[in-house]
């Protein structure tokens, strides 16, 4: 898999933008309007976000979109020999990052799936400061050989977590030298608590807010949206208001609600490029 993948690189890089744009869109409407792939998952999410304040045919146009983000992303990867990563980014909220950076106790990046994330990641640890992120598989051993390497060639740090306690230990090292650790908030995890977004419970994961009683640092809310191939803008949030009180529990639920509040609040600048093919609400 891992050769395949790397021979699929250079094929992918031999195509211009404009090619590889008008594949997408083909591509998107076959996936997505003949063979209905997911389809039924996108428009039960969209449902449940949106109810009756967009029509039917809104939320067409919103899941064919975000079909077509998905592939996009995919194909900015595979031919990043020949479009980089991080070649055309334009940046809104710069300074939110650099004064939180500025207290010399490390950032947590609040991230999710929209538009193309790793190029977010690129581009933040290629501007701002070292970035890390938790490692794990992605299907065979061959393919997460190529996303480690991939990942680790535009200069991301990975955090791997071979026995308990090695995650935690290395975000904090991490956050004393003041590095920034990404923190991808919007997939569900077993056994986690119900919490509301977008106005329906969903299984949330509370482990950046478990952390984050541990190691007090900044956390910046962050996302890119694509205005072209290969073209984004990365958009950073103020840093959020958090208080520890002397109830872990609660205030592990509370901020974990407000990680969701800000995620959803995201989505809705730009619900054609998230990624609603996961069923986050199972």
């Amino acid at each position: 898999m891992y050769v395949f993948m790397k021979a699929v690189c250079r094929f992918a890089s031999c195509f211009s933008a404009a090619a590889l744009t008008r594949f997408a869109d083909g591509l998107a409407f076959f996936l997505f309007d003949i063979l209905h792939l997911r389809r039924k998952v996108i428009m039960k999410n969209l449902d449940i976000a949106f109810g009756e304040t967009k029509s039917r045919e809104e939320k067409l146009a919103i899941g064919r979109s975000s079909v077509r983000s998905f592939i996009l992303t995919i194909l900015e990867m595979l031919s990043a020999q020949r479009h980089p990563l991080t070649g055309h980014f334009q940046v809104q909220g710069e300074q939110n990052l650099l004064d939180a950076l500025a207290l010399k106790k490390g950032v947590y990046i609040l991230c999710f799936h929209m538009s193309n994330f790793e190029a977010m990641a690129a581009k933040i640890t290629q501007t701002y400061a070292p970035s890390c992120a938790v490692m794990k598989r992605v299907g065979s051993k061959g393919m997460t050989r190529f996303i480690e390497e991939y990942r680790r060639g535009y200069g991301l740090h990975w955090i791997k977590r071979e026995k308990k306690g090695d995650g935690f230990r290395a975000i904090r090292e991490a956050l004393d030298r003041n590095y920034i650790y990404g923190f991808i908030f919007d997939q569900s995890r077993p056994g986690e608590p119900k919490l509301p977004f977008f106005s329906k419970p969903a299984k949330t994961n509370t482990s950046l807010a478990a952390i984050w009683r541990r190691t007090e640092s900044p956390v910046v809310p962050a996302y890119s949206y694509r205005v072209g191939f290969g073209q984004h803008v990365l958009v950073l949030k103020p840093a959020l208001a958090l208080q520890a009180t002397d109830d872990p529990a609660r205030d592990i639920i509370e901020q974990s609600t407000l990680f969701n509040q800000v995620v959803e609040e995201c989505v809705r600048e730009k619900p054609d490029q998230y990624f609603w093919l996961h069923d986050r609400w199972k």
